[in-house]
């Protein structure tokens, strides 16, 4: 056979493959892509892979909701719609759309009813439309208030089908659908108030993106709730669930088995059906193709698959949840119960605890923690640990490195403190923290704040508490910082709203509050890190690198100076593109200002150093003998303590249980005592609420 023939044979197998539908892809997030979107791309959330076919059916077209395992499906190029099942591959044909603009739909019951009412609905112009299957023409209805009814629908809409009664939800509204008859629908308009979030949880707010999902018979809004402006960088998920009684929503803290998806149809499954961990959540980032997992267990993100290859243009995604069941085997579900690790441990429950505790009281930190990881029955009867003594005692042989503190649990104080290198991990409860969030770390002090006026520094090292004045409002702080330890006498606290700044100065024990200039820049808000002090003035890092400064005994006290030409990349820079997703930090260490940028996936990384007499940022490509700690609470520049962690940059970041950092020397993620490196932080898990400390 000749060359040319097998060619030909490759290329007709490959034509085959492209033309089969994604039948088998129970669970997958498609993307619309290519030359007037002709493929797909089908990532399988189960074995975290990705497939690209090119279905008729689904060309050209951009799904408005999934729906008992069927696609509504409207033309990107006209008014065309129809609904397809991609295990069957059966189509319906709808009537022609009246308007491009209806972007929502719900579907009363399956296609496969001859009772089945589409519903679509057109926040633009107002209105909605419906029409049976095998219908001809569709009955438009005006959405506008009558008889001036004060609760109108606006904003943003989601439309939900639960127990077969039809949800459409708005801002700070809901309409419950009745009836439909041949000419219109009868609704009910309902007053809903916005979630209350846990302000504990939340720092640096200013942007908010909502979901509504229906789950088991529930509905449930879903709240991701981003550092900055901008949505990429999530700093935490909350959910809420309707309760139709009160017309309110109440806060949830588990979802148990299920597992949400979210997206323009939002959905949620059963883990056990799929071989996934439950209580988990799923999402895309804006304008982006990596899937992020949110734990509710541990209140970690991890990018789970990675995203297929670039896209020159891309529609979606959306989530493809098929009626039939995926069979898994239950020697292939990726589930780890840590309740069963451990159980054949030998016990030693017959040691005295007295003994133990003996022992314990001669150990340093990480001595302590691999005594207490020995065994299980080693922990279990082991005390909590309260003594101060534990925390500060140095390590034998070299200085303590920053470990990184974190709250896994929500609002319950507790604890949990990594080692960097060796990946130690050790767990405490400390109740002075329940409720609270970290706003800054330096100094081996905390600064925290709980509710929503309440500021005080804590040290873990001797649990010395430090109170400072309540504010005499609520104040939605994006970062703060201080300018020393605060044992000394003349610290000094800031925060830094949109529109306000908070200054605290020990000398004065209040908190002077001054209203910024509206000529301050657009970009002065943008970043996500908190600034930090040196030489008697506070240095902001402003989005691109543009460089703000603070000096609380000028003159001019209410007043943030932008410098604009210490700008790193401006919207002109052809490396804007690149890293214009990206996580600022700012750290000084003896004098040394540093900025560094991470693009959205790890990559690329780049690093500025501050010419304190020009104000401008000069690259770096080394760190030398230094070693960098970066969380956005807190980062950490200092020599290195031990050979061979130089010119490395440490995360918030793990990977099956062990510490992720960066090397500047190989420009690629490593972890200690792995071989594998990559050039990115898939499939690595961070944590959102933490700091080096």
């Amino acid at each position: 056979m000749s060359s040319t023939e097998v060619e030909n044979m490759k290329v007709s197998k490959e034509r085959s493959l492209r033309t089969l539908p994604p039948s088998t892809y129970n669970l997958s997030l498609v993307f619309s892509h290519g030359k007037k979107y002709r493929d797909q791309t089908f990532c399988t959330l189960f074995d975290q892979s990705y497939h690209v076919r090119s279905v008729p059916e689904m060309r050209q077209m951009w799904c408005v909701t999934t729906s008992y395992g069927w696609l509504l499906l409207k033309n990107m190029y006209s008014p065309e719609c129809h609904l397809f099942n991609p295990v069957t591959l059966s189509k319906i044909h709808l009537p022609t759309l009246p308007s491009h603009a209806y972007s929502e739909a719900v579907l009363t019951s399956s296609p496969t009813d001859t009772n089945c009412v589409i519903m679509l609905f057109n926040i633009i112009e107002e209105s909605l439309i419906f029409c049976r299957i095998g219908g001809t023409k569709w009955v438009e209805q005006s959405l506008k208030p009558i008889n001036k009814n004060p609760i109108t629908i606006n904003g943003e809409i989601s439309a939900i089908n639960c127990k077969g009664k039809m949800y459409l939800f708005f801002w700070k509204g809901m309409a419950i659908i009745h009836d439909i008859f041949d000419t219109f629908v009868s609704m009910e308009l309902h007053d809903i108030k916005i979630p209350k979030f846990t302000h504990s949880n939340v720092t640096m707010v200013t942007r908010r993106s909502s979901y509504v999902v229906e789950s088991c018979g529930e509905i449930f809004q879903v709240c991701l709730i981003f550092f900055g402006i901008e949505l990429h960088i999530i700093q935490t998920v909350e959910v809420f669930k309707l309760d139709l009684s009160t017309m309110s929503w109440v806060k949830v803290e588990r979802l148990d088995d299920r597992i949400f998806l979210l997206g323009h149809c939002s959905t949620s499954i059963s883990a056990t059906e799929v071989g996934l961990k439950g209580n988990c959540i799923y999402f895309c980032c804006t304008k982006s193709t990596s899937l992020c997992k949110f734990d509710m267990d541990d209140g970690t993100i991890t990018i789970t698959i990675p995203g297929p290859r670039k896209f020159r243009y891309w529609s979606g995604p959306f989530w493809m949840v098929l009626d039939c069941k995926l069979q898994v085997k239950k020697d292939s579900a990726r589930i780890k119960d840590s309740k069963d690790e451990g159980n054949q441990e030998r016990s030693w429950k017959d040691l005295p605890v007295e003994l133990l505790e003996l022992i314990l009281s001669f150990l340093s930190l990480g001595d302590c923690i691999r005594f207490r990881l020995t065994c299980n029955s080693w922990m279990s009867i082991t005390p909590p640990f309260r003594s101060n003594n534990l925390l500060i005692q140095a390590e034998s042989g070299f200085t303590l490195l920053p470990w990184l503190m974190c709250f896994p649990k929500k609002n319950q104080g507790v604890c949990k403190f990594y080692h960097p290198i060796y990946s130690d991990c050790y767990t405490i409860n400390i109740p002075e923290l329940e409720g609270s969030i970290i706003r800054y770390a330096r100094y081996g002090w905390l600064l925290i704040s709980r509710g929503d006026t309440c500021t005080f520094f804590f040290n873990p090292f001797t649990m010395e508490i430090i109170n400072l004045p309540d504010f005499d409002e609520k104040e939605d702080l994006q970062s703060m910082s201080f300018s020393s330890p605060p044992t000394s006498s003349d610290f000094i606290v800031i925060g830094l709203s949109s529109y306000v700044m908070l200054v605290y100065c020990k000398s004065e024990n209040t908190w002077r509050r001054y209203f910024l200039g509206s000529d301050l820049p657009y970009e002065f808000t943008l970043s996500a890190c908190n600034p930090v002090f040196c030489g008697g003035l506070f240095y902001f890092l402003c989005k691109g690198g543009k460089l703000g400064i603070f000096d609380p005994k000028g003159k001019n006290e209410d007043e943030v100076m932008v410098f604009q030409e210490s700008e790193v990349f401006s919207i002109s820079s052809p490396e804007y593109d690149s890293i214009k997703s990206i996580r600022n930090f700012i750290v000084e260490c003896d004098g040394e200002i540093l900025s560094v940028f991470v693009g959205y996936r790890g990559k690329p990384i780049s690093i500025f150093k501050l010419d304190n007499l020009k104000l401008k940022w000069s690259r770096l490509r080394t760190l030398g003998d230094k070693v960098l700690f970066l969380s956005h609470t807190g980062s950490v520049l200092i020599p290195a303590p031990l050979k061979g962690i130089e010119n490395r940059i440490y995360f918030p970041r793990i990977q099956e249980k062990d510490n992720v950092f960066y090397s500047l020397s190989t420009c690629h993620y490593h972890r200690f005592g792995c071989n594998n490196c990559r050039e990115d932080w898939l499939n690595t898990t961070e944590y959102t609420k933490c700091t080096w400390i």
